[in-house]
Order: structure tokens, then sequence, then C-alpha cells
């Protein structure tokens, strides 16, 4: 039988990882028997218009890098400098404030929970008396203040340094606990099938993101030098970016030792056969990889907080960032020749992991769950 208790998610449709763990929250908490629970992307609610216009720009933002106007990541610094009670950074907390009143009060939600740095909840008075506990699930490796404008009732966040950053900045300990980025359970299964799939009898699987590279020129580009190293297998992931699928489809056609696939949901799959994954630095996408312990190879990170994201895990040994595509073949060329570079970055892998995270917050915010699963509701 489903739990009483109502409760809101809220996300943005900037990347499909704030989604992803959209999703994952929502499934862990109808698993452990709360079962009326709402996904809301925030701003498409409130500014339809508006974001599609956003989100274009954001999609764009990558290619206009390439082209040395990274306005995303200047973006990304400036607002980070913002002084928190200023005017700007106090605009940018009452950004969808009037529908999310409109939104709470219809749902009239006991939690809401956030997996995008939103504003804080509009006052008591404005929702009629109702003040639903607030929760914000943090998914970079570095926190940008944004995180920080809602003022929750707790936070959840990828790692103890983050924890540890945050503290320095003034937020109370209690209120902050360690869980990692919620991902599918699935990725810790990749794992566990790559442990035991005898990688190193066969070919090389080099997993390569078609995203990490803003020009299809420079990507094929990196398909050639890889190819330049022996015994290896490539497999492109393109995700929705379906012209760019045709066209390296029609490129690499002859090309026996090159795979192109469009969008899959099998990423998992793909993982647990593959030597290591060169992708974007998005906090989802590696916390995925981590679970998944597949080695990280990341290509001149994206200015803001991919790039904080791949510098943080490349200090932590669970990463290796380039900035350059030779010196990016290098590197996984030294990994693939060398056991103990290799095992060196999987121990930083599996020293990242977290297990759980989902199931770990809904316990968190409803303590009662463990006697739920124990009492098999």
């Amino acid at each position: 039988m489903g739990q009483e208790a109502r409760i809101l998610i809220l996300t943005a449709d900037y990347g499909e990882g704030h989604h992803q763990v959209s999703k994952v929250l929502q499934q862990s908490l109808i698993r452990n028997g709360y079962d009326q629970v709402t996904v809301v992307d925030l701003f498409r609610e409130a500014y339809p218009v508006m974001n599609k216009i956003f989100r274009y720009l954001y999609r764009q933002s990558q290619h206009a890098a390439t082209l040395g106007i990274p306005y995303y990541g200047w973006s990304y610094h400036l607002t980070n400098r913002l002084p928190m009670e200023g005017r700007i950074a106090t605009w940018m907390n009452s950004l969808g404030g009037d529908r999310l009143k409109e939104i709470i009060l219809q749902y009239k939600p006991e939690v809401v929970i956030y997996t995008f740095p939103f504003g804080s909840l509009p006052s008591r008075e404005a929702l009629s008396g109702l003040r639903p506990r607030t929760a914000v699930v943090i998914t970079d490796f570095e926190v940008h203040q944004r995180w920080l404008f809602s003022k929750p009732d707790h936070y959840f966040v990828p790692a103890s340094d983050v924890k540890e950053a945050m503290i320095r900045q003034g937020v109370p300990e209690n209120r902050i606990t360690v869980t990692g980025v919620p991902v599918r359970d699935s990725f810790d299964k990749a794992a566990m099938r790559g442990f035991g799939s005898g990688k190193e009898a066969n070919e090389q699987v080099i997993l390569l993101m078609a995203n990490v590279c803003g020009t299809l020129h420079s990507l094929s580009r990196l398909i050639r030098e890889l190819l330049l190293l022996s015994g290896v297998r490539i497999q492109v992931i393109c995700g929705r970016q379906e012209g760019w699928r045709r066209k390296l489809a029609e490129n690499w056609a002859v090309e026996a030792r090159v795979d192109v696939i469009g969008f899959t949901d099998q990423l998992d799959v793909l993982m647990s056969s593959a030597c290591c994954i060169v992708t974007k630095a998005g906090g989802v996408t590696l916390s995925e990889t981590i679970q998944a312990a597949v080695p990280i190879f990341i290509l001149k990170p994206f200015m803001g907080q991919e790039k904080e994201n791949a510098l943080y895990l490349q200090r932590k040994g669970a990463a290796v960032v380039a900035f350059t595509i030779h010196d990016l073949v290098l590197r996984i060329q030294a990994m693939i020749s060398s056991a103990s570079i290799k095992q060196s970055m999987i121990n930083g892998l599996l020293a990242a992991r977290q297990e759980a995270a989902a199931d770990h917050i809904v316990r968190h915010l409803f303590p009662e769950t463990s006697s739920i699963r124990r009492s098999g509701m």
C-alpha cells in the first residue's frame, strides 16, 4: 500500500542529467511505498517560450566555445561571484516563483526536492500556510553558489569534499549528507559484469560519446587518431544527434572497427564491455560512469561546471583530462598498454563510488522507510 505523503520533484531540461536524477528518485520513492510523486520541469511550466530559447542557447554553447565564444562559461563564473543578497541574485532567486506557488497550492506536497538550482520557496503566507520540507540534490562535484540560493532544509551531495566546501561557505554540517548522485541501478550492475567479463583477452572497446567534440570535423579527426591504436574498436554514441549519426554511419561504413550508435537506453550494457569511455564532464554522466567503474577520459572540458567536475575527478585519480586530441589518444594508449595505469584509474573510480544514492536520500527524508520495507510493504 502506498504512503500518503505527497512529494514534488523540481527539475529542468538543460541536459538530460537532471531529468535522469529526477526519474531515479521518483522510482526509488515509489519502490519504497511513496506513490504520490510528481516531477515538474519548473522553467518549462513557468516560461515555455523563454525556456525554449535558453535550451537552444545551452545546446549551442559548446559549438560557440569552439569558436572562442564560451558564453556559458562566462555566465557560470560571473553568477558564481554574485553577492547572495544582491539585486541580480534576488532576481534569479525569484525565477519561476509565481508558477511554483501555483504548483505547490495544487499538489500540496509534504516534501519538495530540487534536482536543479532553483531559488527558494515562496513565503508561508503566499502558500496559505503551507510549508513543505525542502531538499536539494546537488549533481556536480564543485558547488556553484546557485545551488545555495534555495536555502533548503537539507542538501544531498556527491562527495565528502563537496560537503566540506559547503561548510566553508557557511552551510551547517548537520544539513548536508553525502549520498552520491542518484543513478540507475543498472550502472552498478555494469561494474559487476565488467569485472567478470575478461576484457583484457579481447579487443579494447573505446566508448566515444559524440558530444565530446563541438564539430563533426573534430569528432572525425578523433576517430581517425584512435584507429591508429592497435587492437581497438570504437563505439560512437550519438544520442539524439540524429544528423551526426547518419553522417558518421555513412562516412565510416567501410571501417569494421567503428560502430555508430544513435540514442540508446543500454549505455550501462555498452559500458560493461568497454575498456574506457571518452565523455563530456556533466555531473550525472560522470556519476553513471563512476558507478560502472569504467576509466574516464575527458577532452577539453567545457568551461563552467563541466571543467570543474573534470578537474576534481582528475585530482581524485578517477579521470584523465586532456586538452588536445593528440594528448588524449596518447593517454588512452598508455592506459591500454599498462595494467598498472588502468588499475590505478579503476581504484580511483572505486574510491569515488557511492552505493544506492537514491535509496539513501529516501531513507533520510522518510526514516520510517526502513521499517516499511522490513514489514514487506
